[in-house]
């Protein structure tokens, strides 16, 4: 059965309260992961295709992460003919949201400034033409100027979270893009190696069959990864499979949680995810001491 004491504890700042994982790096956690975390139920779109093929989330990015998210995914568009933070908007299959980078870096500062020990991994899995190229001097500027004291430095990437906040009372955000060389910066991460079924229509046999498969290759702790968790059908759009994620990932069922990095899923509110997490972390922490 499910540790009683790490259920109650909150999952605004779950990281913080079990002191353990303060000897665990991020490339050593399993973090619940919210999949295109940019585009939510309670954000606007066009009414064609609607959001029930779009909405990956059910509220904000500052509601996933008091619901434990740890890793956002998130795919932005470029559009030159806005203005400012509006020009970067998230999108999914390259349908926009009324999302813009300004909420995911508002969300990010907010929720650190209230639980300031908590860790973020902000995967920017996709920069991609919008009326115009991807502008990622544009973009690495406005990240640098709103977040970059809370980004986490590529040099300290390996540290654990206790080394982490010894060096920095601030730096709690590991940033990954696909950055070109005449806009990196060294608080920008290497893209994250997304473990993907390959395929847009995915029932939850298929996604079964597949993790089961990932499942068994060997891993490395030397690279961050996400398993990617999600189901697809048509016209439904993004399924609710959080009974079946439940299950498949249920310390008392498989090991699954433990051999992730971050799993990746959808609609977060109501899943068991975060608290397989913290028992898989905890776990990793013992095992790491003895």
């Amino acid at each position: 059965m499910l540790n009683t004491k790490l259920e109650n504890i909150p999952l605004n700042q779950w990281m913080s309260a079990i002191p353990q994982l303060d000897n665990l790096s991020l490339f050593e956690l399993t973090l619940p992961g919210t999949h295109n975390a940019g585009c939510d139920w309670k954000a606007s779109y066009a009414l064609l295709p609607g959001k029930n093929l779009i909405a990956c989330q059910d509220d904000s990015f500052y509601a996933q992460l008091n619901l434990g998210a740890r890793a956002l995914d998130v795919r932005l568009e470029y559009h030159d003919k806005a203005k400012g933070f509006s020009q970067f908007r998230f999108q999914h299959n390259g349908y926009l949201t009324s999302r813009t980078l300004e909420d995911l870096v508002r969300d990010v500062n907010r929720f650190l400034s209230e639980r300031p020990d908590e860790f973020i991994i902000l995967d920017f899995h996709e920069l991609k033409k919008g009326d115009s190229e991807f502008n990622f001097i544009k973009f690495r500027d406005l990240m640098l100027q709103h977040l970059g004291e809370r980004m986490i430095p590529s040099h300290n990437v390996y540290r654990s979270l206790g080394q982490l906040k010894q060096s920095s009372a601030l730096q709690r955000v590991l940033v990954t893009a696909s950055m070109p060389w005449n806009a990196n910066d060294n608080r920008f991460y290497s893209p994250i190696n997304h473990k993907w079924i390959g395929q847009s229509l995915v029932s939850t046999t298929d996604l079964h069959q597949f993790i089961t498969k990932v499942m068994a290759e060997p891993r490395s702790r030397q690279h961050l990864w996400s398993l990617s968790a999600t189901c697809f059908s048509f016209p439904g759009g993004p399924k609710r499979i959080l009974d079946d994620l439940d299950t498949w990932f249920s310390p008392d069922r498989t090991g699954w949680a433990k051999l992730c990095n971050i799993i990746n899923f959808d609609f977060i509110k109501d899943s068991k995810i975060v608290f397989y997490c913290c028992l898989a972390n905890l776990e990793k922490a013992n095992e790491k001491v003895q």
